[in-house]
């Protein structure tokens, strides 16, 4: 919550004790001592003030000066609040109000009192908060100082934000108000504003809270209040965040940067900078966002706020490793730990050793990812903290399970049950109910499992935890299936897919990271095995279309948003930031232990967001309504077989593959059949073959590939052709799965008499995303022929301004070339709508742990730095009828070779061009020779002019194999890939 919570505390210092009037004596009086401290106070802090408070007080007593003395020990108990010494704040505090109580001082009271109610606030203890500041308030009233009473009054709303009663805390905040403006306080007027906006901002409602913010900016501005039009300023800009507003938002934060930092207001200074970066992040400016990020670090350190520093470690090595640079995220988790451990700052050590933890997990390093998960044990039961206890004995029960040992993943999981249930941690218990399903599912425990399941989902289904409750259902579903009660098994299953796709349409954050892709994936795998078991192979294969489906709707939500005006755009952001904002706040309140939990927080935050999820859901259905692109997309989820078989022309066939654990799903679709074979080969042997031909066929003086590549065509095709249901077939469609994505299927062989036959001899191949995809097509184009080629000299390839300069002669009607420094990344997106074909002769990169980071190399130009990445390509309208990536691994995704396992919704190069488009795009699985690229896109042009595109592609590479030269090897013309139509 972003309140002025520090400007209403001062609100109260500012009222307590008048300025004393300077004594005529050359030396200092006690009056121009305390007068000299509070400056010190405001100007650098309660450290260097505290001795000059003393020096005042043993002045005053010297003097006999008993008004003075109660006075100067409230500043010096406020002093040590501010060190967060409580006790002796309160020992102080204490000793003021029994003086001012003898020298019979009601207003001085009733200051004593807030100032005391400020440190049980302070420690938590809201009762006793609540009591003084209400004797406050009465004697605030009783001498009529309307000024105390509104700080009182404004104070205790802090405690009820605190107890999560927010609907009481604006009520008082209203009154407050009304009350400053009653008796023309400006300054606390300004500051309750603030105080309103953040409950607002704290709901998600960011308009209702811009407005508060910017009343009181106003009266800032007006009192030339230069630390509170910063906390307006930058607060407004965080409400702009939320309403997608990204451009007002950046520019509130530059004017609120230099106030805060004039003001010497550190931790601001660093919160607007985090907030720039965070706006950096909505543009898809990674490079600024985190130069920003590190800036807000060195100014959490310099201001020696080591805490913040912790927690801010923790938050960009988190956004390291979603950048996909996994080493300085670990990095940022070391040295947080580090730096909390020289604070003694036992909580910041637990959660960066989780988070290593998980950094480990993910890698599937499961001995170090177990070393750290017992450390954060050890650390969280020697401070005391329970639910870290919890948390770290849950995370070790599943990696246990990971590996196997399921009698030590048994004891933690207890472990972590028996703890959850004693601080009433209901969604931890619930996890590690959970966890407990799965061990006992793997024992062969089934109906112990079934009732660990259905005990979790009994904690869930109210709270509604939709990443832990589909994991329940998929458990419940394979225990199910294990028992032979298959029917019972698929609505589980069908049930998990529900809640997943729920999941995914509001973009949550998983709350199970390690695994959480290839384990939903497993849902869908697994439904459509049960399914075929079942004889259902028309729901089969929709469940793997399904699965598919998802991915163009994922790129729709990653993408721009297709809105039918700017209002409604900005809506969807709004409301999608609500949601986030209210599942956040209402996570943090659910993971807590039950006696510590606000429930009238979470009800109030249960209604504001079943309200957010149906305004979002109405949104939704206009631009179903509206919004062809998007009505489209989501029609693939619905795609029937008989639509799908209507769409495949006589002599064209499509072969959709499933990957599962222990087998593989292959689909055979024809104008007049729906056919499927499963396959008995391990998803670990399948993928070793995928790996090893892709390293041996990069190795051109070698025919070592030649093994593998057979015996991958005797799995993949040969079942399929056995089985007679490709007679007569002249085209395939390609639907890989997983890292069959990255497998050449026009380099797989079989032995003929006459030698090796590939696969691309015998038929015109092409790649597609889903199936459905054949429906998600681009609307009928002029027949105008124009070419957009670049070759950008960072790319540093020798042949590429040759290649683009040689193709440009197919394009006689119009054609145009960028060479070298001229083939900038603005060229490109300034140019890309208006050209049928694109071609780009440069170098792709790949970002394993974040696909929206990939890109493609070009040059840099005013506003750009020369990297186009997939986010950005999403953002393109293309018009385009080819799109050519002449680049090295440009039809990669993210999974190969990679720490996250391989799926069908990793964000590649290749489908980015499609969604932005393109009717097909053309690119390659590995780097290849660009002397030899040129050869071949040269005369793959040349044949595009006289056939269709996957025709044109199935000509050159054959030509390849009967070329007697080097080139016959596939290292040369198997990597080039059609994505998409083949005509």
């Amino acid at each position: 919550m972003f309140q002025r919570l520090t400007i209403a505390l001062l609100v109260v210092c500012a009222v307590c004790v008048p300025a004393p009037e300077a004594s005529q004596d050359s030396a200092q009086s006690p009056d121009e001592v305390l007068s000299e401290a509070r400056e010190i106070y405001a100007q650098e802090g309660p450290r260097a003030a505290l001795p000059e408070y003393e020096k005042a007080l043993a002045l005053y007593r010297e003097a006999g000066d008993g008004r003075g003395e109660a006075i100067t020990l409230g500043y010096i108990g406020n002093c040590h609040k501010r060190f967060g010494d409580f006790r002796l704040a309160l020992e102080y505090l204490n000793r003021a109000l029994s003086m001012k109580q003898e020298l019979g001082e009601r207003l001085e009271q009733g200051k004593t009192l807030s100032h005391l109610g400020l440190v049980y606030w302070e420690m938590g203890e809201y009762p006793q908060a609540i009591d003084y500041f209400t004797r406050s308030i009465e004697i605030a009233r009783e001498v009529g100082d309307r000024k105390l009473e509104g700080s009182a009054l404004n104070n205790l709303s802090l405690v009820y934000d605190e107890q999560g009663d927010y609907q009481r805390s604006l009520e008082q905040y209203e009154q407050v108000l009304e009350l400053y403006r009653g008796i023309d306080f400006p300054r606390g007027e300004s500051d309750t504003l603030g105080n309103i906006g953040g409950v607002y901002l704290l709901l998600g409602q960011y308009r209702k809270a811009a407005e508060q913010y910017q009343q009181a900016l106003a009266i800032s501005k007006r009192l030339g209040l230069k630390p509170s039009m910063s906390q307006d300023l930058g607060n407004l800009a965080w409400c702009q965040l939320g309403l997608g507003d990204i451009d007002a938002a950046l520019a509130n934060f530059d004017l609120a940067l230099p106030l805060a930092r004039d003001s010497g207001l550190n931790k601001e200074t660093a919160d607007w900078l985090r907030g720039k970066g965070k706006a950096y992040l909505r543009l898809g400016r990674y490079d600024p966002a985190m130069e920003m990020y590190r800036e807000a670090l060195q100014s959490y350190e310099k201001a020696g706020l080591k805490r913040e520093l912790v927690e801010a470690l923790n938050k960009i090595g988190i956004l390291y490793v979603l950048l996909g640079d996994v080493a300085s995220g670990e990095k940022s988790f070391r040295r947080a730990i580090k730096v909390a451990r020289g604070i003694d700052h036992p909580w910041g050590v637990t959660f960066n050793l989780m988070s290593l933890g998980d950094l480990e997990r993910r890698r599937e390093r499961y001995e170090e990812a177990a070393a750290l998960y017992r450390e954060a044990l050890s650390r969280a039961r020697e401070a005391g903290d329970r639910v870290y206890t919890a948390e770290s004995l849950l995370r070790l029960a599943l990696i246990y399970r990971d590996q196997d040992r399921l009698d030590e993943a048994a004891a933690q999981a207890a472990e972590a049950l028996k703890v959850a249930r004693e601080i009433e941690a209901s969604l931890l218990g619930a996890g590690a109910l959970y966890a407990l399903g799965e061990i006992e599912r793997h024992r062969g425990n089934l109906g112990t499992a079934l009732e660990h399941y259905a005990s979790a989902e009994s904690i869930v289904e109210p709270v509604g935890d939709p990443d832990l409750l589909w994991h329940l259902h998929y458990g419940r579903g394979q225990a199910l299936e294990s028992m032979g009660r298959d029917r019972e098994a698929v609505e589980a299953l069908e049930r998990a897919v529900t809640v997943i796709e729920g999941v995914r349409s509001r973009l949550r954050e998983e709350r199970f990271r390690s695994g959480y892709i290839e384990d939903k994936y497993q849902v869908y795998v697994a439904l459509v095995r049960l399914l075929l078991k079942l004889d259902r192979t028309s729901d089969a294969f929709s469940s793997s279309e399904r699965l598919r489906a998802r991915s163009y709707l994922d790129l729709f939500n990653r993408g721009p948003s297709l809105m039918a005006n700017d209002a409604q755009r900005k809506e969807e952001i709004e409301l999608r930031e609500r949601i986030r904002q209210l599942q956040q706040v209402i996570e943090e309140e659910t993971a807590k232990p039950r006696p510590q939990q606000r429930r009238q927080a979470i009800e109030l935050f249960s209604r504001e967001l079943g309200e957010a999820e149906r305004s979002y859901q109405n949104l939704l259905d206009d631009l179903r309504s509206s919004d062809p692109a998007y009505a489209a997309a989501r029609a693939l989820e619905v795609l029937s077989t008989e639509t799908l078989q209507r769409l495949l022309p006589r002599g064209t066939a499509l072969l959709e593959y499933v990957i599962a654990e222990d087998d593989f799903v292959v689909f055979a679709v024809t104008a007049d059949r729906l056919r499927a074979k499963t396959v008995s080969l391990r998803r670990a042997d399948l993928r070793a073959k995928v790996e090893l031909f892709r390293d041996l066929v990069l190795r051109t003086e070698s025919e070592a590939w030649r093994k593998p590549a057979m015996s991958l065509a005797d799995s993949l095709i040969r079942p399929v052709e056995r089985a007679g249901w490709l007679e007569g077939i002249e085209r395939l469609y390609i639907v890989p799965h997983g890292f069959l994505h990255y497998l050449p299927f026009a380099a797989l062989p079989r032995q003929t008499e006459d030698g090796i036959r590939f696969l691309v001899e015998d038929y015109v191949l092409a790649y597609l995303p889903s199936a459905s995809s054949l429906v998600h097509r681009p609307e009928a184009r002029s027949s105008e022929r124009n070419l957009l080629a670049l070759a950008p000299a960072r790319a540093r390839l020798r042949h590429a301004p040759e290649e683009v300069r040689s193709i440009r002669e197919f394009f006689p009607e119009r054609h145009t070339v960028f060479v070298g420094a001229r083939a900038t990344e603005g060229a490109f997106k300034q140019r890309a709508g208006d050209y049928r074909v694109l071609h780009l002769a440069t170098h792709g990169y790949f970002n394993k742990i974040n696909p929206l980071l990939s890109g493609l190399e070009l040059e840099p130009s005013a506003g750009q730095d020369g990297r186009l990445e997939v986010h950005e390509i999403l953002n393109l309208r293309l018009d385009a009828d080819l799109v050519s990536l002449s680049a090295c691994e440009t039809a990669l995704g993210s999974g190969y070779f990679a720490d996250v396992p391989a799926g069908d919704d990793f964000v590649s190069l290749t489908r980015a061009f499609l969604f932005a488009g393109s009717d097909s795009v053309l690119a390659s699985l590995w780097e290849v020779n660009d002397r030899s690229t040129l050869r071949l896109m040269r005369e793959f042009y040349e044949k595009l002019s006289l056939s269709g595109k996957a025709a044109a592609l199935a000509q050159v590479q054959r030509s390849s194999i009967r070329n007697d030269g080097q080139n016959r090897h596939p290292y040369y013309w198997a990597p080039f890939a059609l994505a998409g139509s083949m005509n």
